[in-house]
C-alpha cells in the first residue's frame, strides 16, 4: 500500500489533469498578451503626452447661486492649448439637462451663468470637457449644489 501511495504522490496515477490545467494556464496568459498587444497596435494606445508630463490642462471653479443667476467656470491652463465647452446642468429624473453652453478655445479662464428663474428646486453642476492640441481629451466636474430658484 505504501507503494500505490508513493507513486500515487509522484504523479504516476491521475497525471493528466494537472498538467492539462497548467496548459490552460499557460495557453490563457499567451492569448491575453497577444490580446492586449493587438489593442495597443490597433488603438495606438499609449501615452498622448510626453513621457512624465501628467499635465492636467483644464481647470473647473465651483458652481454657486447667487438669487436666480447659477454660475460656473473653467479654464484651459498654459501650457496647454485646444478648445473646450463648459455647461452648466441641472439633475432631472431621466439624467442631467443642459441649460446653458459656452464653448472657447486657447489659454484662458470662461465663465457661464444662467438665469433659473422660476424653475423650482433643482441640483446644478458644470463640467468641462475639452480636447488639447495633442489631441488628448480632459473632463471635470464642478461641485453639486441644490438651488430653490422659485
Amino acid at each position: 500500500m505504501t507503494d500505490n501511495m508513493s507513486s500515487f504522490r509522484a504523479g504516476q496515477y491521475g497525471s493528466g489533469r494537472p498538467r492539462i490545467r497548467r496548459r490552460r494556464g499557460v495557453r490563457l496568459a499567451a492569448a491575453l498578451s497577444v490580446l492586449a498587444a493587438s489593442a495597443l497596435l490597433t488603438t495606438g494606445a499609449g501615452p498622448s503626452r510626453p513621457v512624465g508630463a501628467n499635465l492636467t490642462c483644464t481647470s473647473i471653479g465651483p458652481t454657486f447661486q447667487d438669487g436666480n443667476t447659477i454660475s460656473g467656470s473653467g479654464a484651459i491652463i498654459a501650457p496647454c492649448g485646444g478648445g473646450a465647452t463648459l455647461v452648466i446642468q441641472r439633475s432631472r429624473w431621466y439624467g442631467w439637462e443642459d441649460m446653458a453652453t459656452v464653448n472657447f478655445t486657447g489659454q484662458h479662464a470662461q465663465t457661464i451663468t444662467y438665469d433659473c428663474a422660476g424653475t423650482g428646486i433643482h441640483g446644478f453642476r458644470t463640467y468641462i470637457n475639452s480636447q488639447h492640441a495633442d489631441g488628448s481629451y480632459e473632463f471635470h466636474e464642478s461641485n453639486h449644489i441644490n438651488a430653490n430658484c422659485g
